[in-house]
């Protein structure tokens, strides 16, 4: 079964009694902390609250909980908040770390330590942003939008595969993948272009697996079979893409908030490439966004 949005995701959760537990890095944020409470509401999730205990205990008074019924470990240090949360991930003690207010890089240094194993050896992480397509209901993902800043072919590869494996949670057999550039032709001053080729014959001669891999395309020839039509595309996977590989962290930073500042799109950020999943959202982010974010990591964990 493919999930077509947010709800069926958490719905589903629920009817099958799945529940993780998130140690969260810097708790003392309302966002984030209402995230968290409609997680355990709904049964999905249970959560060590990290950072300044007396603002995290107000915050959870002013969400109707009673502080004394969360295990909250008082750290004001967002670095040494973030170096607990990892470890508690490493010791087993709880099954993934989420960003509450901290800097992503503070957060990434601590789970990224290679003496706490969370990362595997030549293991690439990188984001996904989960969006409901609300036009077609159905789920379409974005990567990377906050991770590798500007990927080569290797990293791109890595990307896709990374992608795929999410794909295949959300219940998206052989996705089709879309690799994103400025224009449709191969065009060797700009490197998208020509790695975007490359990926494609290397999905072609079965270098990368489990999906179909098409570029370069632009993005409206990646999301609307009108515009394929108009500019005469034939492609298994132009105007029907499941995935879309950004050219770069810049490209794919304004593509997701686009979506959900002019668009109004719900989304989600999820980490992949991890042995666990990585609750990672912007400081930024709605309630509503991380709920998700933590939605799709649970489902992420299976």
């Amino acid at each position: 079964m493919a999930f077509t949005d947010f709800n069926a995701i958490l719905a589903w959760l629920k009817e099958n009694n799945i529940k993780k537990t998130a140690a969260v890095a810097a708790a003392h944020d309302l966002d984030a902390l209402t995230s968290v409470v409609n997680a355990r509401r709904a049964g999905i999730l249970d959560a060590v609250l990290i950072g300044d205990g007396t603002k995290i205990g107000q915050l959870l008074t002013q969400l109707g909980e009673k502080p004394d019924a969360w295990e909250i470990i008082d750290e004001k240090d967002d670095n040494k908040a973030a170096r607990i949360t990892a470890s508690m991930v490493s010791e087993k003690k709880v099954d993934m770390p989420m960003k509450g207010l901290l800097q992503t890089g503070v957060f990434l240094k601590a789970v990224l330590d290679k003496n706490l194993g969370l990362i595997a050896e030549k293991a690439l992480i990188s984001q996904v942003t989960v969006a409901e397509y609300r036009q077609e209901n159905r789920i379409i993902m974005i990567s990377d939008c906050a991770i590798n800043v500007a990927p080569d072919y290797n990293k791109k590869l890595l990307i896709i595969q990374n992608t795929v494996e999410l794909c295949k949670k959300l219940g998206i057999e052989n996705p089709k993948v879309a690799v994103i550039a400025p224009l449709e032709q191969v065009n060797p001053d700009i490197q998208a272009t020509a790695d975007a080729a490359m990926l494609t014959m290397a999905n072609w001669r079965g270098q990368i697996k489990d999906c179909r891999v098409d570029g370069p395309l632009g993005f409206d020839n990646a999301v609307s079979l009108e515009a394929v039509q108009h500019k005469g595309i034939k492609s298994e996977v132009a105007g029907l893409a499941d995935v879309l590989i950004m050219p770069d962290l810049a490209a794919g930073n304004i593509l997701d908030k686009s979506l959900r500042y002019f668009a109004g799109f719900k989304t989600a950020g999820v980490v992949t490439g991890a042995k666990v999943p990585l609750i990672m959202t912007s400081r930024s982010d709605s309630a509503e966004n991380k709920l998700n974010s933590i939605a799709v990591s649970v489902l992420q964990s299976l």
